[in-house]
């Protein structure tokens, strides 16, 4: 029986796990922290005794790996998928900016959608729909360009940007529009909007992440014959000279497999390789290129429902989206009133206070929910992740490495690595599917 020994415990290694125990491997997945998850994981508050996510996620119907991943550990059902695609954006004041597809094969169903859309301007609407035919029409953009250049080429005007493309960019790339790659966003939208109906409606999470695979993986594995030790942690690789020889433990022994696979952040496997293998023309120099971008989630919770919508965009906000969990989650999982407002990009509010982010999140709440006026906050949480996700800039596209490496039985799985998508649980998924597909067709000679 093939042995497959994983590093970390995250989307990326767990669905790799899943992947290859599903096909017979004998799989051990390791994690340095008492909890699955990786960086995106719940923690319970100790308050509220509610559990809370790190960070708010939404899926897309797109999303066909996670949707296969999780439909192999029987927990698909958790997802609730929308009929049709349908954003809605405040706006100071109580406005709103609704987009709603119209019952029409793709990608028609979005264009009809954005003639129709309440809350732009004719204007507005036809730079968008403009952008839109432009976008169908490219098959890529050059690797050097930023969102903010690509939309000065497109000729979209502040108000569009300020309105629409922004609060989207930036929590699909969790980066600003002045550093974010423009190729990758148009793979993003490509993937999204061209595609099927389907593929364009978001998917909302019934429960809070752990609950959502990391112990169902975690049986599926062990169901296997495999296992998952949590509090064990790596602290170097060994490698000869044509493969990873073992995985060396922080506190003692190592531990080693036919194959491994490193499933955690960039940043956490440049500790783990030795530093000759970073040096310049070395295997792993890529890494030394890659950088980080932070996130923010604030977690409130009021006395009385605030919001009439499940999740809403903030328009010019340093909140780019907040989310009702009280209207996501199953009944009974959270208490009315409960927020989560996130921050992606947030390089200007990372190194804050809790009491000034907080006082923040009131405030612009305030701004788009006069509701929130009347409510009186009950209890707050903060949970900042100074490296929630590589920086999907220009430059790190070039150096974002592929899933295998000169050394023939160490696959490399992460968002951060080469999936053609940014730091999203699909790209995580899609990589972790990948090392097992490689995996695989190795045993078998293929």
């Amino acid at each position: 029986m093939t042995q497959v020994l994983i590093i970390g415990g995250g989307f990326a290694g767990l669905s790799a796990g899943v992947a290859l125990a599903d096909q017979g491997a004998r799989v051990t997945v390791i994690e340095q922290r008492r909890i699955l998850g990786g960086r995106a994981y719940s923690v319970e508050d100790g308050t509220t005794g509610e559990l809370i996510d790190n960070g708010q996620h939404a899926l897309l119907g797109a999303f066909h790996e996670t949707q296969k991943f999780l439909k192999t550990i029987g927990t698909d059902g958790l997802i609730r998928y929308q009929d049709r695609f349908r954003m809605v954006l405040a706006e100071p004041g109580g406005g709103r900016m609704t987009l709603k597809a119209a019952s029409l094969p793709a990608p028609f169903h979005l264009a009809a959608g954005v003639a129709l859309c309440r809350g732009l301007s004719m204007t507005d609407r036809f730079h968008l729909l403009r952008a839109g035919l432009s976008m169908l029409m490219t098959r890529s953009l050059p690797e050097t360009m930023t969102l903010k250049d690509w939309l000065d080429s497109l000729g979209q005007p502040a108000s569009l940007r300020q309105r629409w493309w922004y609060p989207l960019s930036i929590s699909a790339l969790n980066e600003l529009p002045h550093r974010a790659s423009a190729d990758l966003f148009l793979c993003v939208l490509k993937q999204a909007y061209f595609g099927s109906v389907r593929d364009s409606s978001f998917g909302i999470m019934t429960v809070g992440l752990g609950d959502l695979y990391t112990e169902q993986a975690r049986q599926f594995i062990e169901a296997g014959g495999g296992q998952v030790l949590c509090n064990t942690t790596a602290f170097q690789l060994a490698f000869s000279d044509r493969q990873l020889d073992a995985v060396v433990l922080r506190n003692s022994g190592s531990m080693t497999a036919d194959y491994m696979i490193s499933a955690v952040p960039h940043h956490v496997l440049r500790k783990l390789l030795p530093p000759e293998l970073m040096k310049q023309g070395a295997p792993f120099e890529a890494l030394t290129h890659l950088a980080e971008s932070p996130m923010v989630s604030i977690h409130l919770w009021f006395d009385r429902p605030v919001m009439d919508e499940e999740f809403i965009g903030l328009i010019d906000s340093p909140i780019q989206w907040v989310f009702d969990k009280s209207r996501l989650w199953k009944e009974g999982e959270t208490q009315a009133g409960a927020l989560a407002c996130i921050t992606s990009g947030a390089y200007d509010l990372i190194d804050r206070s809790k009491e000034d982010l907080i006082a923040l999140a009131q405030n612009e709440l305030v701004r788009f929910f006069p509701e929130v006026s009347k409510a009186r906050l009950i209890h707050s949480r903060l949970i900042k992740e100074r490296n929630a996700t590589y920086s999907c800039t220009p430059e790190a596209e070039r150096w974002r490495p592929k899933q295998e490496t000169p050394y023939r039985n160490f696959f490399l799985a992460g968002d951060w690595t080469r999936t053609g998508l940014p730091a999203t649980i699909e790209g995580a998924v899609t990589s972790g599917h990948r090392c097992a597909g490689l995996i695989l067709r190795d045993k078998s000679g293929n």
